[in-house]
């Protein structure tokens, strides 16, 4: 149950950040880097309803067959990290998104996650949990999408210090 609500706070702390940048959010050196999966980080700053958010976006490069990235958004409440993992076929959808500048919004069903542990071996397994509609532009859809699903992307609640929450 933690983790749907950790998934679902990602997607709110997303959501929330592109719909308040009308959907600017990444910048041209980020989409030319996210192109070949080449190194790369970038640091961004913004404002949503008088709350100050940070968003450390870092692109580590293939590693077994899959662009490794991960995305720390470090909030008033909280601290956020995705590790993620793309596949050549995602990363050209995500690519194509990006290129897209359109601020046209479109509504998108997205589906939500749960964890459990199988009792027979104890492994994680991820289920189908629900849904929940989106809407943003076509690149704010495509993230979402990746950053959502545990088979993409993973996320976890990070320990910061208290003096460092918005900054």
């Amino acid at each position: 149950m933690k983790k749907i609500f950790i998934i679902s706070l990602v997607t709110l702390l997303l959501g929330g950040y592109a719909l308040a940048s009308e959907y600017t959010k990444f910048s041209r050196k980020f989409i030319r880097h996210i192109k070949d999966c080449d190194v790369y980080e970038e640091t961004i700053a913004s404002e949503y309803e008088d709350s100050s958010f940070k968003t450390t976006r870092k692109i580590h490069g293939w590693k077994n067959g899959y662009c490794r990235y991960t995305e720390t958004i470090t909030a008033p409440h909280g601290a956020y990290k995705l590790d993620c993992g793309f596949t050549e076929v995602q990363l050209d959808d995500l690519y194509e998104a990006m290129k897209d500048r359109s601020k046209k919004a479109d509504k998108y069903t997205l589906d939500l996650y749960s964890e459990r542990k199988n009792p027979k071996t104890g492994d994680t397994e991820y289920i189908k949990s629900g849904s929940t509609e989106i809407k943003g532009n076509r690149a704010y859809i495509v993230w979402a999408k990746y950053q959502n699903n545990p088979f993409v992307c993973r996320p976890s609640e990070i320990t910061i210090k208290a003096s460092e929450i918005g900054k």
